[in-house]
């Protein structure tokens, strides 16, 4: 991601978010030097975007998102997978994020890509109808055969 793609990743967080960032909170992620990745910058915008962030050795999902029309199609585990291949060529042990309950869809790829429930952060998220916890996942940082395998067995995190 590059400054000019700011307002665009704005704008598309907007469109898709309930709690939409603002432009200075991107502008800041990209200042401070976090992770931050389009899936695809048109002419139209962006179709997909991806921020994370190293905490110590902790790596941890700020936030993704894929425009509506373009869901389905592998953006959010072509972002994904960008991200821990990344992970990989820091001095980090695992990674993190959290995901609305009624977010199915992402549940599944954060499942599909090695991440395992740890825990529950109870409202964590308010939408149209009310609040949502939130599951906290996470992922230990390893090469296990190919970048696209997932951990085997991943039912501990290295903390």
């Amino acid at each position: 991601m590059i400054v000019d793609d700011i307002p665009h990743v704005a704008s598309l967080d907007q469109a898709i978010s309930f709690h939409p960032w603002s432009l200075a909170m991107f502008q800041e992620e990209l200042t401070l030097g976090s992770y931050c990745r389009v899936a695809v910058a048109t002419t139209d915008g962006i179709e997909g975007y991806l921020l994370a962030r190293l905490l110590w050795d902790e790596w941890h999902l700020l936030a993704v998102g894929v425009a509506p029309e373009k869901r389905g199609l592998g953006l959010a585990r072509t972002l994904m997978t960008d991200w821990l291949n990344h992970t990989l060529t820091t001095p980090s042990r695992t990674a993190f994020l959290e995901v609305g309950t009624s977010n199915r869809a992402a549940e599944h790829l954060y499942l599909s890509l090695g991440f395992i429930p740890i825990g529950r952060r109870k409202n964590y998220y308010s939408g149209p109808l009310g609040n949502e916890d939130a599951i906290v996942m996470a992922r230990p940082i390893q090469r296990i055969g190919s970048l696209h395998d997932t951990p085997q067995n991943p039912t501990s995190i290295p903390f």
